[in-house]
């Protein structure tokens, strides 16, 4: 009898769905650099904040803090406050919520509406603005063009403007009609694209996604914030995946370089669009972790820079395991002890 009772209580308990582990998410939100009370922070699946959210938490408190419970994965975090016209992204997104607490603060900017006029052509249409930090114009800020959510907003996308004046004007002309998201962002090194590390100034258009008409010009403000952390572990450049590779980067005398990317293209030109996968930098030991999206042929590398083609007097080099420098990983595989050789590259 108690062998039948013991059985029927697997079999009930083999019905009961998987448990799913929840991480803790908590952070403040804040705005001008005073604590924001009373709003609260959505999770994304993704970079559309038009699509229904994952998790809403409970309004910020007095001190602007607020908490979260999700299970393991990849979020965007975001948060409005439609009465006072705010809106917050947090800077670090997307964010790995794994097992261990994540603390992802939330810097609130000021909501404008967008402005629209006639545009001189039937059969294209135009997106300008503003760049600004505080109420005020941002000189040398790059307006970023995105097509899909999808990209994480993150890399050359569909089209980078010229370096915002000291009226922090920006404009795109002869644009199809289309939806676009839209990002800014100023790197204290003046760099096109690459990471955005602490002090770099960032933003993303509270409207997104835009909509572009055809004969019409559509204006708009994009605020920014300085970007306060620069944690690699709470930032994720590759989204981490169970496809995973590992190693040094070294100079040719075998000392490890720190500072230094690994990427993984899957076409053998590289630089000129975003790479699959980019580790974090390495640390002094010159270790690094690159998660691959899926399993497949890539061409691996590391570098200095990021964006654009190698340049001279950039720490470089591409792995030697094959003559054309491809890696095959399968889905699901860990490999390890990959070692790269870096050197400066000369005219």
């Amino acid at each position: 009898m108690k062998r039948l009772l013991f059985a029927g209580l697997l079999c009930f308990l083999a019905l009961l769905p998987a448990a799913v582990h929840a991480g803790l998410v908590e952070g403040r939100l804040v705005f001008n650099g005073e604590p924001l009370a009373g709003v609260a922070v959505t999770a994304y699946r993704g970079y559309d904040l038009t699509a229904k959210p994952f998790a809403v938490s409970t309004p910020s408190d007095a001190e602007g803090r607020y908490r979260l419970e999700l299970p393991e994965g990849v979020y965007a975090l975001a948060a409005r406050d439609l009465q006072r016209g705010l809106f917050a992204f947090c800077g670090f997104n997307p964010v790995q919520v794994g097992n261990e607490p994540l603390w992802a603060g939330l810097q609130a900017v000021a909501v404008h509406p967008e402005t629209r006029r006639v545009y001189a052509s039937d059969y294209a249409g135009s997106l300008s603005g503003v760049v600004r930090c505080q109420g005020k114009p941002l000189a040398d800020a790059y307006v970023y063009l995105y097509l899909d959510a999808n990209d994480d907003l993150k890399g050359q996308g569909y089209r980078i403007s010229t370096p915002t004046g000291a009226d922090g004007r920006f404009w795109f002309d002869e644009l199809p009609e289309s939806s676009y998201y839209l990002t800014a962002r100023k790197r204290q090194q003046g760099e096109r694209v690459g990471p955005v590390r602490a002090g770099d100034m960032l933003g993303v258009y509270a409207g997104n996604p835009v909509m572009v008409a055809a004969a019409e010009q559509t204006e708009v403000v994009i605020e920014t914030v300085a970007k306060l952390g620069d944690d690699s572990r709470h930032e994720t450049l590759g989204r981490q995946t169970d496809t995973l590779l590992s190693g040094r980067v070294v100079d040719a005398a075998g000392k490890p370089l720190a500072g230094l990317h690994v990427f993984a293209y899957t076409d053998r030109v590289i630089g000129h669009q975003r790479p699959a996968a980019l580790s974090t930098p390495t640390g002094s030991d010159g270790r690094f972790e690159l998660f691959f999206p899926a399993g497949g042929l890539y061409y691996v590398g590391a570098r200095q820079g990021y964006g654009d083609s190698p340049a001279p007097g950039e720490l470089f080099g591409m792995f030697e395991g094959q003559a054309d420098h491809g890696l095959h990983i399968d889905k699901g595989e860990h490999r390890e002890g990959v070692e790269i050789v870096a050197t400066e590259i000369e005219l």
